[in-house]
């Protein structure tokens, strides 16, 4: 324990107590020096009335009787109020600048179309790269799969024999007469153009393929035409024809928004069906045809369909048994290995041209208001460039900087109250989150950053407003206390004046400015002198 004047300079410099204990200091040391001025006057002039002398001393003291109560002992802290979530808003993409939506200050809700952004490059790149992905899926449909073999000796464009470079054994290929069309992928059956005794590669010329598969259990609608304002990325509409009525969403939109897609998270309606699509207040948006959103033609080479093992509307796994092809001419030799792979990466790169164009319609990710709008229209952006930040709908969070020499009494689950100085009427409450490691040195004093989870915070309440907080550190119920005062210090401790004028030694437990808790040497209801 530091000695009585040291506590008492330590208690006195708390902020919110400073100027009234130095009043109070200042009125103690004059009416000390009139009790020490008036003592030894009356030692020259009255040097025979001692006893009335000690009289008058004794009426100097206040007396107050030791009483139970509730003490607090808090330690201070200031800091400034935060948003507990400040998302920023980035580009994923080099573009451009077009259109913003928002302005600081606006509310938005998660999902909301916060900007648009335009890319000339990447919209000439989707399109080559669609019919590169056009013309692979071409080439997969001329092939299939054989399931009867012969093995016959394959021969160069000279028609000289191939030979194996290693073993020089003659090079062998798989010839069939009896072809198996295999579903190339798992999905719904949604057409069916062959019938037994169909030329298959006749039908194939004319429709494109034999069959058709949904792959992915979604219809769409492709508009075009729209205004470019009417819709937005996530919006639900209705799409209804004939024996369909059914729930769509927006989930691309292109040339500014004046071309949409609409889809439909089933693929149970009969495809080519012409619809019409509303938003769900009734207002007509446009029409089209329905769709399947990712299809997979079959395909089928040459020779004459001997049956067919699958009818519309079934679901089929990846190599189901679709139908079977007697071919009546030469053994048909075909390799299918290498188209299949040329058509997954032109759809892979199709795709994630497809993901870059999305990224230019930059969404709200959370609810909130519009803290910053860093970029205006025209604006050249990069990959990472910030464009807006908001704050997010999820309360405020605080910080409060505590002395290096009250920070080892705060603890994670403590209490704090705090004050608002804009808004004196404020009163908010908080918990003790968590205490940072290490302490700011960039003053004189070292403190420590004490993170605290707020309640329920005033809608006045603002980011970056000026707060005090006092953490309740200790607390003792029907504790026995005297004013601080009353307490003095000598060699063996603590001790107060009794009303008789001696000394009683006593051990104290909580100590503030005002109050100390006396947890031996006195009893409620005792006096002592101050």
């Amino acid at each position: 324990m530091m000695d009585d004047k040291k506590e008492r300079e330590r208690l006195r410099a708390r902020v919110h107590a400073r100027r009234r204990r130095q009043a109070i200091l200042r009125a103690l040391i004059l009416l000390a020096a009139f009790c020490v001025l008036g003592a030894l006057t009356a030692c020259v002039i009255l040097p025979g009335m001692s006893g009335q002398n000690s009289a008058e001393q004794e009426q100097t003291y206040t007396r107050v009787q030791a009483q139970s109560g509730t003490i607090e002992r808090t330690v201070f802290g200031s800091g400034t109020v935060q948003p507990a979530s400040q998302p920023g808003v980035y580009a994923a993409i080099d573009a451009t600048v077009g259109e913003c939506y928002v302005e600081m200050g606006d509310s938005v809700k998660a999902g909301d179309v916060l900007m648009r952004l335009e890319n000339d490059e990447l919209e000439a790149e989707i399109s080559t790269l669609a019919s590169e992905m056009d013309d692979a899926q071409s080439d997969v449909r001329t092939t299939q799969t054989h399931t009867q073999y012969v093995y016959r000796q394959l021969y160069d464009e000279d028609g000289d024999a191939r030979f194996d470079v290693n073993t020089d054994e003659p090079l062998l290929g798989q010839f069939s007469n009896e072809i198996t069309i295999y579903a190339p992928c798992e999905g719904r059956i949604m057409a069916i153009y062959i019938e037994p005794g169909d030329d298959a590669l006749a039908v194939y010329r004319e429709k494109g393929a034999v069959a058709m598969i949904s792959t992915d259990g979604r219809m769409k609608v492709e508009l075009s035409g729209l205004d470019g304002t009417q819709l937005a990325l996530g919006d639900k509409l209705r799409v209804t024809g004939e024996g369909i009525d059914a729930e769509g969403v927006v989930v691309s939109l292109t040339r500014r928004g004046t071309e949409a897609v609409v889809q439909v998270n089933s693929d149970e309606y009969p495809m080519d069906t012409p619809v019409t699509v509303t938003t769900a207040e009734g207002e007509a948006v446009g029409e089209g045809v329905l769709e399947i959103n990712k299809p997979m033609a079959v395909s089928a080479y040459g020779g004459t369909i001997k049956g067919i093992s699958v009818k519309v509307g079934d679901y089929v796994k990846r190599e189901a048994v679709i139908a079977r092809i007697v071919w009546d001419d030469i053994p048909l030799y075909l390799d299918n290995a290498q188209v299949l792979r040329d058509y997954v990466k032109a759809k892979v790169a199709y795709e994630e041209a497809v993901s870059k164009r999305e990224a230019l319609t930059i969404i709200a990710p959370c609810d909130g208001k519009v803290a910053s709008v860093s970029v205006e229209s025209g604006d050249k952006v990069t990959d990472g460039t910030q464009l807006l930040s908001i704050v997010e709908d999820a309360g405020m969070t605080l910080i409060l900087q505590v002395d290096e020499l009250d920070i080892t009494s705060v603890e994670a689950g403590q209490t704090v109250s705090i004050s608002v100085d804009a808004l004196p009427d404020v009163a908010l409450t908080g918990t003790v989150e968590k205490i940072a490691p290490l302490g700011n040195t960039e003053t004189v004093v070292t403190t420590y950053d004490v993170y605290i989870e707020l309640g329920e915070v005033d809608e006045r309440v603002l980011g970056g407003m000026n707060v005090s907080g006092e953490i309740v550190v200790d607390t003792a119920q029907d504790a026995l206390l005297i004013p601080t005062d009353a307490l003095r210090k000598d060699a063996d401790g603590y001790y107060v004046l009794l009303e008789d004028g001696s000394a009683q030694h006593v051990t104290v437990g909580i100590m503030t400015d005002d109050r100390v808790e006396i947890t031996d040497g006195l009893y409620e209801g005792q006096t002592v002198l101050y």
